[in-house]
């Protein structure tokens, strides 16, 4: 008399196994979308942020000096490179300690 014995092993399957990996692919493809949309809204705020600061402190130089910052600050007639508008808003920016770095005397190459 030979008994069979009717046990199953516990455990997965390859084909269970495949479709949970498939099932996790499925919404890591629906997910990453999603999350990609949220940063570049967040980069988009950042960038936005920034070009309002720019503004303020163009806005702000104006208000104190009378005028719109110059394209450039020339520290001769020779052609030497010399500093940008941004050199001249740079306390508008909080950025008072490198614009106070800065010698407006030589030449930014130097």
């Amino acid at each position: 008399m030979s008994q069979h014995k009717n046990y199953r092993q516990r455990g997965f399957t390859l084909v269970e196994l495949l479709v949970v990996i498939a099932i996790i692919g499925v919404l890591v493809g629906l997910l990453l979308p999603a999350v990609q949309a949220a940063r570049e809204a967040a980069r988009r705020m950042q960038c936005t942020n920034n070009l309002r600061q720019l503004g303020l402190a163009v806005h702000n130089y104006e208000s104190a000096n009378r005028r719109l910052p110059s394209g450039w600050i020339a520290n001769n007639l020779r052609g030497e490179p010399g500093w940008g508008w941004a050199a001249a808003l740079l306390p508008f920016m909080e950025g008072s300690n490198l614009h106070q770095q800065i010698d407006f005397g030589i030449a930014i190459e130097d």
